[in-house]
């Protein structure tokens, strides 16, 4: 489909509006972010925009649909991912982009729950593991660092912890994301969509960790968790700029408006 100026802005201003958990209802301010650019190019009410990578359109439902604070935050937060997507259908390497964000995952976002869980944990053997665990992840970025994340963050949760809950969760969806996204260079690119929605849960349970500790408030917490998913999100920009993807062109707009 043709991706003009006008249409590009329209998707902007409806973004701008807000954005909502869900694909929601066809009207500015009561719509996901693929929502919002279906109607912002004048495709029926969708959450599946044709111009926009399977695996990529995945990763933005579960960012979207993860819990930020407010409506505002969600849409001030995915604004430049929901325009650099465009056109990226048939054009990304799904399957290379799919190792990326899984790498990120496995690198960045888990290593943050695991830490976090450790610098509350009450015992000494779990914050050791925890640590160890972390610097694995960080090392090595492979599925076998992720399953031994989830191990050490499965056993420190058996101890009775909440932020360590949240890193089980974090590692059990990065070891997830690297099974789905080997399957999807050795066999179906399908398996491609799962990894990119569960490198996107280990990031916001990542973040989760943080908000279970009790030297946050809840308005903390909230603010925490807002600016973490934003430079997760920020993150898979600059992946997706690195890659060459068309709806790099796009992107002066959102510098544009938020001046």
């Amino acid at each position: 489909m043709e991706i003009t100026l006008e249409k590009v802005q329209k998707c902007l201003a409806i973004i701008d509006q807000g954005l909502v958990k869900g694909k929601g209802n066809p009207k500015p301010g009561q719509l996901c972010v693929e929502a919002a650019i279906c109607l912002g190019l004048g495709l029926p009410h969708s959450d599946d925009p044709e111009c926009v990578s399977r695996p990529l359109r995945s990763f933005k439902i579960s960012i979207n649909d993860s819990n930020w604070s407010s409506n505002e935050a969600r849409a001030k937060g995915l604004r430049r991912l929901a325009l650099v997507q465009l056109g990226s259908r048939g054009v990304l390497d799904d399957a290379e982009f799919v190792r990326r964000i899984v790498d990120l995952a496995i690198r960045k976002w888990t290593p943050a729950a695991l830490r976090s869980a450790a610098s509350c944990h009450p015992n000494p053997d779990h914050q050791k593991a925890l640590i160890e665990a972390a610097e694995r992840c960080e090392r090595d970025g492979d599925k076998a660092a992720a399953y031994a994340a989830a191990y050490a963050a499965d056993a420190a949760d058996a101890a009775y912890s909440a932020d360590a809950a949240y890193a089980a969760y974090a590692a059990d969806a990065a070891a997830y994301a690297a099974d789905a996204a080997d399957a999807a260079y050795a066999a179906d690119a399908a398996y491609a969509a799962d990894a990119a929605y569960a490198a996107a849960y280990a990031a916001d349970a990542a973040y989760a960790a943080y908000s279970a500790d009790a030297a946050y408030s809840a308005d903390a917490a909230y603010a925490a968790r807002d600016k973490a998913l934003a430079e997760f999100a920020e993150d898979v920009v600059r992946i997706l700029i690195d890659m060459k993807a068309p709806g790099c062109a796009w992107l002066p707009l959102t510098e544009a408006q938020a001046a």
